[in-house]
């Protein structure tokens, strides 16, 4: 399919295909806008997370359209006059993905050419995930595979879904999941913030602690929130010379895999959680990077 693109830093797929659209300077802004904000009191008791403040100017707001002719078209022009466009991918149908043929997950990467009828795609997100090893490619698409690779997931449950909604770093309309969906420039498309927000990093922490503490299945749906979370506080911490923390964070999706696995098993580890946040905790706390 292609060559391998250079490696980035270590992202979620959605801040991977913003550094890589946005630009060279676009990882150090990243980095000084990490947080972790947290809404817990939804109705239906889905989590959401805000992982870092927008990093885009407020530029980019989603566009679809149901029509593949169309969706083509606006792709062209809008790759001819800024030279990149992030879109709206579907694992079940990136060759490149080790979720290929099995799962259907959203997923960004970006649209960089177009000649000939072909695509020049980059995804420079990489990952060691449960099914597999996600490396980062770049190479060149036909119409049909791209038109593939952008199948509408549409319907999903609130937890991804709000993945989508939050991917910009705050509450934005993400048009219709029926639809072919990209990036487009313009800016618009904000929302209202829903209900209260765990804003301050160890009462984030400690919430989410408690919550997945009583609620197994918030813990299994939302563990891969918190890897992306660990991501995100390990770019920025590496980048302001706090390694100790840096490799805290990464140890927390291990906990919470771990957490997870055993309560599907009916033996919740609970002691595994409370530790691991704790931790956390505790070094957030006194440590001078988030105050």
């Amino acid at each position: 399919m292609g060559r391998q693109a250079p490696m980035m830093p270590e992202l979620s797929c959605y801040t991977t295909a913003l550094v890589d659209h946005l630009g060279p300077t676009a990882a150090d802004r990243l980095a000084d806008s990490v947080r972790l904000w947290v809404h817990l009191d939804a109705p239906d008791g889905a989590l959401a997370f805000s992982h870092h403040d927008r990093v885009d100017d407020g530029v980019l707001a989603y566009a679809s359209t149901g029509d593949w002719a169309t969706a083509r078209a606006a792709l062209g022009r809008q790759l001819a006059e800024h030279g990149s466009v992030i879109v709206v991918g579907n694992t079940y149908h990136l060759p490149w993905s080790p979720q290929h043929r099995s799962q259907s997950v959203s997923h960004w990467f970006v649209l960089k050419e177009h000649r000939d009828g072909r695509w020049r795609v980059s995804d420079r997100f990489a990952a060691l995930l449960p099914a597999g090893e996600q490396r980062p490619f770049t190479g060149w698409l036909d119409d049909d595979t791209l038109r593939a690779a952008l199948t509408p997931l549409g319907r999903r449950d609130t937890h991804q879904h709000n993945r989508d909604v939050y991917a910009l770093g705050v509450p934005t309309e993400v048009g219709d999941p029926s639809q072919y969906r990209w990036l487009r420039p313009g800016g618009g498309g904000e929302v209202t913030w829903p209900g209260e927000w765990l804003r301050e990093p160890a009462a984030a922490l400690a919430g989410l602690r408690d919550r997945f503490v009583a609620d197994g299945q918030a813990l299994d749906r939302h563990a891969d929130d918190l890897w992306a979370a660990a991501r995100h506080h390990g770019h920025r911490l590496t980048r302001r010379g706090e390694p100790t923390l840096a490799a805290t964070w990464a140890q927390l999706p291990k906990a919470l895999r771990f957490a997870a696995d055993s309560a599907r098993r009916g033996r919740p580890r609970h002691g595994v959680l409370t530790e691991a946040f704790d931790r956390l905790i505790e070094l957030t706390t006194r440590t001078e990077v988030y105050r």
